[in-house]
This record gives structure tokens, C-alpha cells and sequence, in this order.
């Protein structure tokens, strides 16, 4: 038979089988179409390792690190990363399959103006273009996404940390000594700051930092952390728009290799405590010993990370990646421009709404920063944290320890 008679033949077959509605067993190559569909399907997407650069305002959060039953940052990005369409749902609910980690961990209302995560994604989506404009579109508006940049493959925004910097913004009345009143009319003094500085001078260096935090031994080897640099930076004036009144503020700059939860409170509590009497200098050196001591643990609204830093990732890989240190003047104005607006300005007002300082100030008595339980405080217990935070702000001549002098002096707040 010719083949084009032959070939008429099939189609008509073929054509009878359709009508009849008789269903015919795929033939060697529909099944191979489908088998490499299947695969399509089934093949994972090629992938690649970004950094990503935020800010962020945590008075609203629980912290940066997912927790269940809570409001963080993380749990804000895992959404927006799946709305945008970076991430599957699978992978919203398990961030370790997308290698998701942070730089940082920040505690409950703590917030940052250079955080920097690192994570797999998709190739395909542009990420490092405008990743940053779709994820906006998705995030609260106390929570900025910067920029996206690649990174190497095996880059760990935590354990590629060579430090990280933190700030501490409180009222200059805070360093006030006792013997001055301590409201919104003190101004610190260049003397003071000097004497600020000293004391921090002291945390230099290695140090075990037990008594800076909690549930963990004395003989805790993770306990012992580097601290690079601990100092003041300029005071400054802040218009308070509810009362129309100035406020002066201090910040304290601190840079470490890590840090451990409630660290940088608890040291700064130290300071405090240390610069306002009701304790001695020399009780910072006892507190890196092992016997459990009593010490302060400051507000948390105040603290803020300010950036970390990639010295030595940057370092050993400039020809190939982007720097993670700078990330290019127009995102770092983007930078500035949210550090006060979204960062500061929030401390700021709320710390002159609610002078939540001087209520922990009010309360400075408590702590003995002792080991021994059967030293007491010299100031009044029955008094209400109102009437001692009056007593701060109108002032009441006590005698109590000078810790830069270890002399008695006269004062005039508890």
C-alpha cells in the first residue's frame, strides 16, 4: 500500500477512535513529554545567597527573632517575603529551608537602623534590583527594606559579623550628679562627660560578662565577650512639641564582637548606678568575678543597634561581591533619614512624654549591687516610685557615696 494511502488510513483510525470516544493507551513518546513535565515541575528553583539591609522601629515588637504567639520583626519579613513571591508557604513557616539568618538579635521594643539578614532566593525575581521596592509594598511602616545585594554562597549574616555597634540615647540628666537637681534644666558638662567616659573605659576589653545577664553559669565560657569601644557622643538639644520645652540628651556608643541578652542594659544600669552614687567605681572590676551580683538592667527604649560590621568578609572578598559595609551613598542617606525619623524620633518623644528614665531612676534604690544580702540601701523603701521620682525631679538632701571620689557628699535626690 503507498505510504500517503497508509498515512490517510491512521488519521481516519485515529479519527474513528476520537468519535467513538474509545480512550487509547498513550503512545512511548506522550509518555516521555509528560515524564520531563513532571520533572519541570518537581526541580527546584536556582537559587542564590542575598544579603538584605533593614531599619526598623521595635517598640511594637517582641524582639526580632520569630517566636510563637508573638509580633516580631522576622514574622513581618517571612510575609512579605512570601506576598512578594520569594519564598513558598513551606518555606514561610520554615526559615532554615531558605538558610534565613540574622546578624543580630534584638530584644523586646529594641530597634535598629543597619540590621542585615542573609537568605536563598530565587534568581529569577530581580531581587537585587527593586527586591527592596516590592517588599515595602508588603511591610508595616515601622519596618524599612533597604536593599538586597548577593553575597557568596556560603556568607552567614551572624557568624560573618566581625562586631556590631549599638547606642544608647537616654536624658543628660541621667549622668547628673546628686548633689544638682536632676530634671530637664540640667546640662551636662564637658567634666562630666570626661568622668562618663572613664568608667566605660573600664568594660574595654575581655571581660566575663556573668553578672551581665541571665540563666547561665558563672563558669560559662560563652560568657566571656570583647568589647571594642565604649564611649559618649556629643550632647544634644530636643524640642519637646507637647510641652514646648527643651530636652538635653546624651548617647552612649558601644561596639562588640557580640553581645549577650540584657549585656548592654545591664552595663549601662552599672554606669548609671556607678555615676549617681549607690555604687562604688571599683564595683565594675568586682562584677566580672563569679559571685552573683545584683545589678541593674537600664530601659530597654533607649537601645538601638546602629550597624554591624562585615570588616573581614568585606576584606577577603572586594573583587568579586558588593561591600556589606557601605552600601552606596543613596541608601546610606536613606539610612540617616530613617534613623531619625523612624528611630530616634519615636525615643525621643516618647521619653519626654513619659519620662520613663526618671521612673527607672525612682527606683535605683532596689538593687544593692552586692552579693551580700544584709547590705541595705540608705534611701526609704516605703516611698512610691511617683514620690521618688519626685524627690529626683524637686530635689532632697541626702547623704549618700560618691563613686568618683568615695567620699561622702551632700545631695539632693535619692
Amino acid at each position: 500500500m503507498p505510504s500517503h494511502l497508509n498515512k490517510n488510513s491512521k488519521n481516519e483510525n485515529n479519527l474513528h477512535k476520537v468519535i467513538s470516544g474509545k480512550v487509547e493507551k498513550p503512545s512511548i513518546e506522550t509518555n516521555e513529554i509528560v515524564k520531563v513535565i513532571e520533572q519541570q515541575k518537581d526541580r527546584k528553583p536556582v537559587v542564590r545567597k542575598y544579603a538584605m539591609l533593614l531599619a526598623y522601629q521595635g517598640k511594637n515588637y517582641f524582639g526580632m527573632q520569630i517566636q510563637k504567639d508573638q509580633c516580631t520583626i522576622e514574622q513581618k519579613i517571612f510575609e512579605g517575603l512570601y506576598k512578594c513571591g520569594f519564598i513558598t508557604e513551606q518555606q514561610k513557616n520554615d526559615p532554615y529551608s531558605f538558610y534565613f539568618q540574622r546578624a543580630a538579635r534584638t530584644d523586646k521594643a529594641v530597634s535598629a537602623v543597619k540590621q542585615t539578614c542573609s537568605m536563598f532566593l530565587p534568581r529569577d525575581h530581580n531581587v537585587q534590583v527593586d527586591g527592596h521596592v516590592k517588599m515595602n509594598e508588603h511591610m508595616p511602616s515601622d519596618i524599612k527594606i533597604l536593599g538586597f545585594r548577593l553575597a557568596t554562597k556560603s556568607f552567614h549574616s551572624q557568624k560573618d559579623c566581625s562586631s556590631r555597634t549599638y547606642s544608647y540615647t537616654v536624658p543628660s540628666y541621667t549622668f547628673a550628679p546628686l548633689n544638682e537637681l536632676t530634671n530637664d534644666n540640667y546640662r551636662i558638662t564637658e567634666e562630666r562627660i570626661k568622668e562618663i567616659d572613664e568608667i566605660l573605659s573600664i568594660y574595654k576589653g575581655t571581660h566575663n560578662f556573668y553578672n551581665y545577664t541571665s540563666k547561665r553559669d558563672s563558669g560559662d565560657k560563652s560568657c566571656w565577650r570583647y568589647i571594642i569601644n565604649f564611649y559618649t557622643g556629643k550632647p544634644f538639644i530636643y524640642k519637646d512639641s507637647l510641652h514646648e520645652k527643651d530636652h538635653e540628651f546624651i548617647t552612649l556608643y558601644i561596639q562588640g564582637q557580640s553581645f549577650m541578652l540584657h549585656q548592654i542594659r545591664k552595663m549601662v544600669g552599672m554606669v548609671i548606678a556607678v555615676l549617681r552614687g549607690f555604687t562604688f567605681k571599683s564595683e565594675i572590676q568586682r562584677s566580672f568575678e563569679t559571685e552573683r551580683m545584683d545589678i541593674p538592667k537600664a530601659p530597654g527604649l533607649g537601645l538601638v543597634l546602629e550597624k554591624v560590621h562585615y570588616t573581614s568578609y568585606d576584606k577577603k572578598w572586594k573583587n568579586s561581591h558588593p561591600t556589606l559595609d557601605d552600601w552606596g551613598e543613596e541608601i546610606e542617606q536613606e539610612v540617616e533619614k530613617l534613623k531619625t525619623t523612624l528611630v530616634y524620633k519615636e525615643i525621643l518623644d516618647t521619653e519626654c512624654f513619659k519620662f520613663n528614665m526618671m521612673q527607672w531612676l525612682s527606683d535605683m534604690d532596689k538593687h544593692t549591687f552586692s552579693t551580700d544580702p544584709t547590705l541595705e540601701c540608705t534611701v526609704d523603701k516605703d516611698l512610691t516610685g511617683i514620690q521618688k521620682a519626685r524627690i529626683l525631679l524637686e530635689g532632697n538632701s541626702e547623704t549618700i557615696k560618691d563613686p568618683i571620689n568615695s567620699e561622702k557628699v551632700e545631695t539632693n535626690a535619692c
